[in-house]
């Protein structure tokens, strides 16, 4: 049984079929990058693998579990965890905050325990403590812990909103364009970023991405969708020599990889 199990997922909006027999197996530790042409309904494909929209119709299963018509805070206690395309971060909050924010759905302390500070609680809130620092000495924020999240810099606050997606233990973390807006070398730091996160923290990793000489070094599979259609699936490779994807997606500006 694989880790995440997606058979024949669809959805409508009206007569339009936004995505249409979306099928995808995650083993664990395995990246996959899903890529396609603005419109082709990668992030509609998000929306429904972290419970925001419900499928018409098809499966979903997280470790044999069924999760259609579970809330998203549902699919996050499930292990199913995303960032998004714009950056959502709590702006007037701190980093330390931010990250502390996403640790809500671990909370094990009643109301009284809180207003009694029990000796529980504090011992709670100092192992939280530990864990946001650890988390943010990791992705390289602990000196910025009680900065306010909107004054990051842009490549810090994408790190920011990882953290706090890592602060919920998820087993599969889907990154909506993670260097959407970089420049060259936050691409780099970046893709050594997710590198290490997939190692350290032993996950599972769906990927959009609009830049494919971010996406082919790192991707074990890629899926490639057109008009919420899969038009191919395999390796880095394969996928680009495909004409089919050449000629949806990639086209004459796309830049070898290995040239």
């Amino acid at each position: 049984m694989s880790l995440l199990e997606v058979k024949n997922l669809s959805i409508m909006f009206g007569g339009l079929c936004a995505v249409d027999d979306f099928n995808l197996n995650v083993e664990k530790g395995e990246l996959i990058a899903v890529i396609g042409p603005n419109g082709a309904g990668k992030t509609t494909v998000f929306n429904m693998l972290t419970g925001i929209y419900r499928p018409t119709t098809g499966s979903i299963k997280m470790e044999g579990k069924d999760m259609i018509g579970l809330k998203p805070y549902e699919f996050a206690q499930n292990g199913i965890t995303r960032t998004f395309q714009n950056i959502r971060l709590f702006s007037g909050a701190s980093v330390a905050d931010n990250v502390k924010m996403a640790a809500t759905m671990h909370n094990k302390q009643n109301l009284m325990n809180c207003i009694l500070r029990t000796k529980g609680m504090v011992q709670s809130e100092r192992e939280l403590d530990e864990k946001v620092m650890s988390l943010l000495e990791r992705l390289g924020l602990a000196d910025k812990a009680d900065f306010l999240a909107k004054n990051l810099p842009y490549g810090d606050q994408r790190r920011l909103e990882i953290a706090r997606a890592l602060m919920t233990d998820p087993k599969v973390l889907l990154l909506d364009e993670p260097v959407a807006g970089m420049i060259t070398t936050e691409l780099e730091e970046m893709a050594q970023l997710v590198a290490q996160i997939r190692k350290d923290f032993d996950l599972s990793i769906i990927m959009i991405e609009h830049h494919m000489n971010f996406v082919m070094p790192i991707a074990d599979r890629i899926k490639v969708l057109d008009f919420g259609k899969t038009i191919a699936e395999g390796t880095p490779a394969e996928v680009q020599a495909n004409p089919r994807v050449i000629e949806a997606y990639l086209g004459g500006g796309y830049k070898n990889v290995d040239a």
